[in-house]
């Protein structure tokens, strides 16, 4: 029969495996509690970060703990063991008897930041000391433990290096680091503290209403509330209530007076997604809100005022709508005092593989599925495809390819993306690909019209017979294969 030690040391190696999915120190350390309590059958638990960013947990959340215990822990330097039996320390003495315990643990624990954290565990009383044979493991564990925090803290510190390097910027829920989109986040920061409309135009899919959302976080309108309305999503016979409100009774079924949006928004940012989609009768009522800064609620004849930020967005080439009398010209003009074009995923190629890590992150945490990250062949793929959808169709994507992937990594299968990664094989990412690629045909071409003579090949390529024999050597040619 296996000892209760070999047991927990079984039941300590598998769960330890569990810690190598956790990415965050914070949720590391969280991870490390739970186990260390587990295992090690303590009542008690707490790991206590110091550093720039210190970090106390316990469990349960109120643990009294002998500070004596983790003075000489820290002293000795390793997992050291008082069980209520012992009386070569009076003031643990006096500590395990106040707080009805058995025994107390404790070890230091270190991570890149400080060497001055703790992990300690305790056992009330009524309860098995703990053993030498438990202080051996629990040093172990927290050994190993540290070092998966300094692995994480590594990881993290990478990331932000490789960031800086390839100038990934993320601001507020924004992740780029194309030109287009630096542009356009620095536009977004000077219209959102001013006070005027602003229209933001772009393919459907692309972020648009990110974007709002970013202008109204960055303005004086912060604190107050940002309501998002889709005008191509509601009924015509809806929308004047729903934009303005009514009064009770002002139609069938309006058994109570209620606000519209533009109320529920006063002080704050309405954002009206697909303007473009506003049927010509709404359009001059909006105008009139926008002039006047009050509306009129549906069976009302009072005019309330509201001061409201107006956010528009369109897919639609409004210049032909207004050419074609389906925009009425004032609304346009009204609306387009500061236009922002937010640019198609295809124009923002260093992009894609960055928002694709983004969602790849933020699903797998979601989902449950850990963490995952792209092949080489997969990022290929995404840079190959030419995204109609845009933005909104790369996070669908990932979506599926989570799960559908195995092993923690995303193949281009598991995009749908299969027939675009045949096509990315045969184009060159690197301008040394391109290279080779051209150097490789032109060769060809002339080593079959000279029937694999290197000096008449030579002369038609225009370069001396030495360093053609140099290239064929570098991309692996041989005449013998162009002879006729």
């Amino acid at each position: 029969m296996k000892s209760e030690t070999m047991l927990a040391t079984e039941k300590m190696l598998d769960v330890v495996k569990t810690l190598l999915d956790e990415v965050q120190p914070e949720s590391l350390f969280v991870k490390i509690l739970e186990v260390a309590r587990s295992v090690l059958h303590a009542d008690a638990a707490v790991l206590d970060i110091a550093g720039e960013k210190p970090l106390h947990l316990s469990n349960p959340e109120q643990v009294s703990i002998s500070i004596s215990a983790v003075k000489q822990a820290k002293a000795e330097k390793r997992a050291v063991v008082w069980n209520q039996l012992d009386d070569n320390s009076a003031d643990l003495s006096k500590s395990i008897v106040q707080n009805q315990l058995t025994s107390i643990m404790v070890s230091p624990f270190r991570t890149p930041d400080s060497e001055a954290g703790y992990l300690y565990l305790q056992r009330a009383a009524r309860s098995d000391s703990f053993t030498e044979d438990d202080s051996a493991l629990f040093d172990s564990f927290v050994s190993v433990c540290e070092k998966f925090a300094f692995a994480a803290f590594d990881r993290i510190r990478d990331k932000e290096s490789l960031e800086t390097f390839r100038n990934v910027i993320r601001k507020d829920g924004i992740v780029y680091s194309s030109k287009v989109m630096t542009d356009l986040v620095k536009l977004a920061d000077k219209l959102a503290v001013l006070p005027m409309p602003v229209i933001i135009r772009g393919e459907t899919g692309t972020g648009k209403e990110v974007i709002a959302k970013y202008i109204h976080r960055h303005s004086p309108r912060a604190d107050k509330l940002f309501i998002a309305v889709n005008c191509g999503a509601i009924p015509e016979h809806l929308m004047e209530s729903l934009l303005f409100g009514h009064a009770k009774g002002s139609f069938t079924g309006a058994i109570e007076t209620r606000k519209g949006f533009f109320e529920e928004a006063d002080g704050g940012t309405i954002f009206l997604d697909e303007i473009g989609e506003l049927p010509l009768n709404m359009q001059v009522k909006l105008l009139r809100v926008l002039q006047e800064k009050h509306i009129t609620r549906v069976g009302d004849n009072r005019e309330i005022p509201v001061n409201v930020r107006v956010i528009s967005a369109t897919h639609v080439d409004l210049e032909e709508a207004v050419k074609a009398k389906r925009f009425r010209e004032d609304l346009y003009f009204r609306i387009q005092v500061m236009p922002m074009v937010v640019p198609p995923l295809r124009e923002r190629e260093q992009d894609v593989v960055l928002l694709a890590e983004e969602f790849l992150t933020r699903y797998g945490a979601e989902y449950g599925r850990g963490k995952y990250h792209l092949s080489r062949n997969a990022e290929k793929a995404l840079l190959g495809y030419h995204w109609p959808g845009n933005v909104r169709e790369l996070e669908n994507k990932i979506q599926k390819a989570l799960i559908q992937a195995v092993h923690g990594v995303v193949q281009p299968g598991d995009l749908g993306l299969d027939d675009v990664q045949a096509q990315a094989k045969e184009s060159p990412r690197t301008l040394k690909e391109a290279r080779e690629i051209v150097e490789r045909e032109v060769i060809s071409r002339a080593l079959r019209d000279s029937n694999a003579n290197l000096t008449l090949a030579s002369t038609i390529l225009g370069i001396d017979r030495k360093v053609l024999r140099e290239i064929m050597e570098r991309l692996g040619m041989k005449k013998e294969d162009f002879k006729k």
